[in-house]
C-alpha cells in the first residue's frame, strides 16, 4: 500500500523511507499533545443536550482553538482524529458521550 501511494504521489522508495519516521514521530506527539486536551472537552459536551453532530463539530471547533492557545501545530484531521478518540475512550470507560444516554440520529 505504500509503494502505491508513493507511486502516485510521485515519491521514490529512498524519499519515502526519510521522511516516513519524521512524519509518524508528528503525528504522534501531535495526538499526544491534543488528546488529553480533547476528553477534556468532551466530557464538558457530554452533558449539552444537543445532537451529537453538533457537539463533534464544537468540539472540533474548540479543540483547535486550545491547540492554537496551547501552542500546538495540529491539521484539522488530526483535531479530527482527537475528538473521535476521546468519543471513543469514553465509550471504552463505560460513559455516554450523549446527553441523557440518548443516541442522536448519525450515531455520534
Amino acid at each position: 500500500m505504500k509503494k502505491f501511494f508513493a507511486r502516485l504521489a510521485g515519491i521514490t522508495g529512498a524519499v519515502w523511507e526519510f521522511f516516513l519516521p519524521v512524519v509518524r514521530q508528528i503525528v504522534v506527539e501531535g495526538a499526544a499533545d491534543l488528546l488529553p486536551l480533547a476528553l477534556d472537552i468532551v466530557r464538558a459536551l457530554a452533558v449539552a443536550k444537543i445532537p451529537g453532530e453538533q457537539k463533534f463539530a464544537l468540539a472540533t471547533s474548540r479543540l483547535r482553538e486550545a491547540a492554537i492557545n496551547e501552542g500546538i501545530e495540529a491539521a484539522e484531521s488530526l483535531v479530527r482524529f482527537a475528538v473521535e478518540s476521546a468519543v471513543q475512550r469514553m465509550k471504552a470507560e463505560g460513559q455516554r458521550p450523549e446527553a441523557g444516554g440518548q443516541r442522536p440520529e448519525g450515531g455520534r
